[in-house]
């Protein structure tokens, strides 16, 4: 058995060879092999940061009134000083029975159900209690209201920190359509409940979401991409799109590059490197790629940059800055869990839409946006008048 030390295996590596070939040629197992890579890598690090100080980095007397903002949002009542006027904007040539509630008032107990994770029944309680102290009308609407007025709305993305320039990172998390049955399934076995997937885009920048969207567990991530990059372009033009292994596909990177967008997109490791530049000489000794063989060969250079040196090719196109995106999802399942309350694909769509503008608001509020949300604007983004 030859005698091999932590050099000659760096030397090897350098030459690019893999674990398995140097295994073999000095007679030894891979396990062996790998006890000298982890060696090279452990000298590779650095030294552990110190940690930070978040009583110099976080004002937190800003910090802790942007908490307490979130509270006064949830039970801002401004919204019955325009109650007839918001009434007669909505059904203004609207055909069949007049709305009785403006869209402002519905959507003021939507959002306490988000954020409360209450149902509809519970919904129609907390309705009933509040009207006694209005004089704008003696009802209550009833849970059904809630839910037929779910669907109706119109809602959008609420931005509150647009840039003319943005850098966006996106990723996708699963949300459980029912919780029932947990328990069972997890002890006795049997079919899983399906889940639904949440596609988020955020603004690396700000930390606000640009394009929120919910789609069946049948859809792949890479088809979202498209969706991700039209939506979040309204809000800024984009620089650089940080994706991971999920969103690598060949079109996807044609889109980004059409768009002139510089791709940052986590290869999946599925050939070795020697493979990989023995695809890309045969590319370049047929000449100039075209069509789909240059979205193949625009890959195939990223996929060789990342398998020589990963470390490296992270720190160089700053792939750490997706961890915002991660950041959203932990902060999105904290607030709202990570269940949807709805059965159909387009309410689950509204809902969601509803907690992500919340998510956004209370972020302005962290970082100190003095953006006041005003009843016109409410009538404009939420309306859903009929052509």
């Amino acid at each position: 058995m030859a005698n091999v030390t932590t050099a000659i295996v760096q030397k090897e590596l350098k030459e690019d060879f893999s674990a398995i070939e140097i295994a073999k040629k000095y007679r030894l197992t891979r396990q062996a092999i790998y006890w000298h890579i982890d060696k090279i890598k452990k000298k590779k690090r650095k030294k552990k940061k110190k940690k930070k100080n978040y009583n110099l980095l976080i004002n937190w007397k800003l910090y802790n009134e942007g908490l307490v903002k979130r509270g006064e949002f949830l039970l801002d009542f401004s919204f019955f000083q325009d109650w007839k006027e918001e009434l007669n904007f909505i059904n203004s040539d609207k055909p069949g029975r007049p709305y009785q509630y403006p869209h402002s008032f519905i959507l003021f107990f939507l959002r306490l159900k988000s954020i409360f994770k209450i149902d509809y029944r519970t919904l129609e309680g907390v309705a009933r209690k509040l009207i006694e102290s209005i004089f704008q009308t003696n009802k209550a609407p009833d849970y059904t209201t809630f839910h037929i007025r779910l669907k109706r709305l119109k809602i959008e993305i609420d931005v509150y920190q647009k840039t003319e320039k943005q850098d966006i990172a996106g990723d996708t998390s699963g949300l459980k359509t029912s919780n029932r049955g947990e328990y069972r399934i997890s002890k006795y076995r049997g079919k899983k409940r399906e889940f639904v997937k949440l596609h988020l885009t955020v603004n690396t920048e700000t930390k606000q979401v640009v394009h929120c969207n919910v789609t069946p567990e049948q859809v792949r991530d890479c088809e979202e991409l498209p969706n991700m990059v039209s939506s979040s372009s309204k809000y800024g033009r984009i620089n650089n799109g940080y994706f991971d292994a999920g969103y690598d596909s060949k079109d996807n990177y044609q889109l980004l590059k059409e768009r002139e967008i510089n791709p940052v997109i986590r290869p999946r490791r599925s050939s070795s490197l020697v493979r990989i530049r023995e695809k890309i000489n045969q590319i370049e000794q047929n000449g100039t790629a075209e069509g789909k063989e240059k979205n193949t060969y625009t890959r195939l250079k990223v996929l060789e940059e990342f398998l020589t040196n990963e470390e490296e090719w992270k720190k160089k196109y700053g792939y750490g800055k997706r961890w915002v995106v991660e950041d959203r999802y932990s902060v999105f399942k904290r607030l709202f869990s990570e269940h949807v309350y709805s059965k159909k694909i387009k309410n689950m769509k509204q809902e969601v839409i509803i907690k992500v503008n919340l998510m956004n608001l209370f972020t302005s509020f962290l970082i100190g946006s003095k953006k006041s949300i005003s009843i016109t604007q409410m009538k404009k983004n939420y309306s859903d008048k009929p052509p």
